[in-house]
């Protein structure tokens, strides 16, 4: 027979995204849920592989997560791990746009955030061949996660570092409680960024490569690519290029060291004619730009009213 408390528990529906997965899904390089050596090590010391320094993004804003898992519409509402770190990205995906131009051509130098003022850009890395003091070649190297939008995961961070995984839907509420909002996991994966962010700068640090010629790679995770590719669909080819789309993607695999595989998926080659010619004309046709424009008018005007 239940007693009247347990069965006021027993009615209370249930709490909204109960049953979600742990948000995150990489900490500090490894699967959140490794227990090897090589994880508690970097864990300790709060290093990035990747990147080969100390975590950039522990040292700014006190997490260390990689990429998190997430059931974007996009892709039928179906859980995906995507990379929210750009230094992810670095390590083996940088090495393979590396080795795409220069082959085994022993000392080759890497420059990590190359700064002009002329234009105004920069890039994230530029590897070069050097006879001497002269560079003999280069080649321009873009990297690109995905950003994270709505609540974030900050809460199932502290439960990882709580040691309380089991327990990290209820950091959500303690923070819910905190700021007086709604309790829900409220995070999601920025994908329209890709298109605003990545596709513009792909335009105008394409054209000006273009000029000096410098050939310019773009590496990503290839979820993130396929979303690009659909809003802005360039034609791919295999002669003369200026433009290279470098993608990996996680096969799910974890490595006996505790980190997740992350391979190479496809490489995409175009021209910048062809990459501006896809950007001009976008996803949409011109009697649907013009009918979206219109009606944004239309709902900001009523919102005045």
């Amino acid at each position: 027979m239940l007693l009247y408390a347990d069965m006021l528990l027993f009615m209370k529906p249930p709490r909204p995204d109960a049953d979600a997965p742990f948000p995150i899904i990489e900490a500090f390089g490894y699967s959140a849920l490794a227990s090897t050596n090589e994880a508690r090590k970097a864990w300790a010391e709060r290093t990035c592989p990747f990147a080969g320094t100390a975590c950039e993004k522990f040292k700014q804003y006190k997490y260390g997560y990689c990429s998190v898992t997430y059931a974007a519409q996009d892709h039928m509402g179906s859980q995906r791990t995507y990379a929210v770190c750009d230094h992810r990205l670095d390590g083996d995906p940088v090495a393979r746009a590396i080795a795409d131009r220069f082959g085994s051509t022993p000392g080759i130098q890497l420059a990590s955030e190359v700064v002009l003022d002329k234009p105004k850009t920069s890039f994230d890395y530029v590897a070069y061949a050097q006879e001497r003091d002269l560079i003999t070649d280069a080649i321009a190297i873009e990297t690109q996660a995905i950003d994270i939008r709505g609540g974030g995961v900050g809460p199932a961070w502290n439960a990882w570092q709580d040691g309380k995984l089991s327990q990290w839907r209820d950091y959500f509420s303690i923070a819910a409680r905190s700021k007086n909002r709604k309790d829900v996991v409220a995070y999601g994966v920025n994908m329209a960024n890709i298109y605003k962010r990545l596709g513009l700068q792909v335009a105008e640090k394409g054209a000006y490569l273009k000029r000096i010629g410098v050939p310019f790679y773009v590496v990503m995770q290839d979820l993130p690519f396929l979303y690009l590719r659909r809003r802005i669909p360039f034609s791919a080819v295999d002669g003369d290029w200026d433009i290279t789309f470098m993608t990996s993607e996680y096969t799910g695999k974890i490595g006996r060291n505790g980190a997740m595989e992350f391979s190479h998926c496809q490489t995409v080659r175009t021209t910048l004619p062809n990459y501006l010619a896809a950007l001009n004309r976008g996803s949409r046709s011109v009697g649907d730009d013009r009918a979206d424009f219109l009606e944004r008018v239309k709902r900001k005007a009523n919102l005045r009213k």
